[in-house]
C-alpha cells in the first residue's frame, strides 16, 4: 500500500456528496480515484433544493453559477393548509445580513452534478472511474484496500483513506459495521412532475409550499421548466398503481380541482427513513451523504446536508494531509457532522412532516396556531428561518470540538 499509486483518497459514489468531496480534495492537490457504479453521469431527478449553505459552499468551489443559472431563485416560502390557504409564509430576504445567498434555489440535482464532472475532468489529480460498483472496503495501519465490481470484473484498489459516499445501502457502511439507527415511515412519497401551472389553481402560492390535510397533504416546488408535486401514498395502493396515468392524473385534478393537470414528465414513489449510521468512521474509513444518514424529504436538506458533510471532511481530510492536524480530526468530523444529522436536519424534517400529515384535528390546529405565531412575530421568525435553511445549525456544529 505505500506505492504512489495508493498515495491518494478513494471516494465511492459519484453523487453531489462524492464529487463535491473530489473537488474539495483535488483542490488541495490530494489525489483522488472516484468509483462510481452508473456507467456514465445519469439525468437522477432527486434532490432540488439548495440552502444558504450550501449555496456558500458552492461558491468557495467556483460552482454556484451551475445551479444560479440553471435553478429558481426563491426567497418565499410557505405552510398551507389545504382548504384554508396561508398558513404562515416566510422571507429569506431577512436574512441578508447573515448570508450572501438570502433564499433558496430551486434546481435539479442532476444539473450540478453534471458540472461538477465537467470541472473534474480538467484536474490531473482526479481518476473518475464509472461502471466501477463498490464491494466493500479493508483497511490496516498503512491504508485501505477498495473492491469494486468492474467491466473487467472484480478489483481492488489502494488509497490512504476511503470517503464512503455510495448512497443509502452504502457498502462501506456495511465494511464499518455500523447501524444506520432510527425508523422507516409507514408512508411512501410519490412525486410527479408536470408543466400544469399550479399558480392557476393557486394564486397565491409561493415556489416552495407545505400543504397541510389529514387526508392528502402535499409538497409543491416550482422548478424553472416544470413543477414538482408529491403526495403521501394511499394505504394499500401498489407502488406501479401509484404512478400510473390514470391515478397521477386523477390526484392532481381533486387536488387541484382544475382539469389539464396531466403528469408528463416524472413519476417517482419512494420509502421515508429517518436514520443515521452510529458512527461515521472508524480507522480510514469513513463515510458522508446518505451512506451516513437518510431523512424525511421534508425540508429539502437531504442532498444539502452530504454537501456539507464533503466540505467538511474535505476540510480536515487537506489538514492532516498536510500534516498540519492528526487523524482524530476525523473524530471531529463524525461529532460535528452527526451533531447536524441528529439534532438539526433529524428533528426539523420530523417537524415538517408532522405538520403537514398529522390527523388529529386539535393537534393540527395547535400546530398552525404555534407557526402564525411565529411568522407574525420578526425576531422569531427570523430564529426560525435560520434553523430552517440550515444556517443556525451548521454554525453550531462546526464549533464542536
Amino acid at each position: 500500500m505505500a506505492s504512489k499509486e495508493s498515495d491518494r483518497v478513494v471516494i465511492a459514489g459519484g453523487g453531489p456528496t462524492g464529487l463535491i468531496a473530489a473537488l474539495s480534495l483535488a483542490r488541495q492537490d490530494i489525489p483522488v480515484l472516484l468509483l462510481e457504479s452508473q456507467d456514465s453521469p445519469k439525468d437522477h431527478r432527486r434532490a432540488t433544493t439548495f440552502h444558504p449553505p450550501t449555496l456558500e459552499y458552492l461558491d468557495e468551489l467556483g460552482m454556484v453559477d451551475a445551479v444560479l443559472n440553471d435553478g429558481r431563485i426563491t426567497p418565499v416560502w410557505q405552510f398551507r393548509d389545504r382548504h384554508e390557504g396561508v398558513v404562515a409564509e416566510f422571507d429569506l430576504s431577512a436574512l441578508k445580513d447573515e448570508t450572501k445567498f438570502p433564499y433558496r434555489v430551486q434546481c435539479e440535482q442532476m444539473e450540478l452534478n453534471r458540472a461538477l464532472h465537467a470541472t473534474l475532468a480538467d484536474f490531473p489529480n482526479v481518476d473518475v472511474r464509472f461502471s466501477h460498483e463498490v464491494l466493500g472496503a479493508e483497511q490496516d495501519a498503512d491504508g485501505v484496500t477498495v473492491r469494486a465490481d468492474t467491466p473487467d470484473g472484480e478489483q481492488t484498489f489502494a488509497g490512504r483513506y476511503v470517503f464512503g459516499a455510495d448512497g443509502a445501502r452504502s457498502s462501506i457502511r456495511r465494511s464499518l459495521g455500523v447501524r444506520l439507527g432510527g425508523f422507516t415511515y409507514d408512508e411512501k412519497v410519490v412525486q410527479y412532475g408536470t408543466t400544469f401551472d399550479v399558480s392557476e389553481a393557486m394564486p397565491d402560492i409561493a415556489g416552495v409550499a407545505y400543504i397541510s390535510d389529514p387526508d392528502e397533504w402535499c409538497v409543491i416546488l416550482h422548478l424553472p421548466e416544470y413543477w414538482r408535486v408529491t403526495f403521501s401514498s394511499r394505504e394499500g395502493e401498489p407502488d406501479d398503481v401509484a404512478v400510473s396515468d390514470d391515478v397521477a392524473e386523477a390526484r392532481m385534478k381533486a387536488f387541484f380541482g382544475k382539469g389539464g393537470a396531466t403528469v408528463e414528465l416524472h413519476r417517482n414513489i419512494w420509502t421515508i427513513h429517518q436514520r443515521v449510521a452510529e458512527d461515521f468512521r472508524k480507522g480510514r474509513i469513513i463515510i458522508g451523504g446518505d451512506a451516513a444518514h437518510i431523512n424525511s424529504p421534508m425540508g429539502g436538506m437531504g442532498m444539502n446536508s452530504g454537501v456539507h458533510d464533503a466540505v467538511n471532511f474535505a476540510d480536515k481530510m487537506g489538514q492532516i494531509w498536510r500534516g498540519e492536524g492528526e487523524e482524530d480530526l476525523l473524530d471531529r468530523y463524525t461529532r460535528q457532522r452527526r451533531h447536524m444529522a441528529l439534532e438539526d436536519v433529524r428533528q426539523q424534517t420530523i417537524r415538517n412532516t408532522k405538520f403537514i400529515a398529522e390527523k388529529d384535528p386539535a393537534e393540527r390546529r395547535k400546530s398552525q396556531d404555534e407557526m402564525r405565531a411565529v411568522a407574525a412575530n420578526a425576531d422569531k421568525s427570523f430564529k426560525f428561518m435560520m434553523g430552517s435553511s440550515m444556517i443556525a445549525g451548521l454554525r453550531a456544529a462546526n464549533v464542536l470540538e
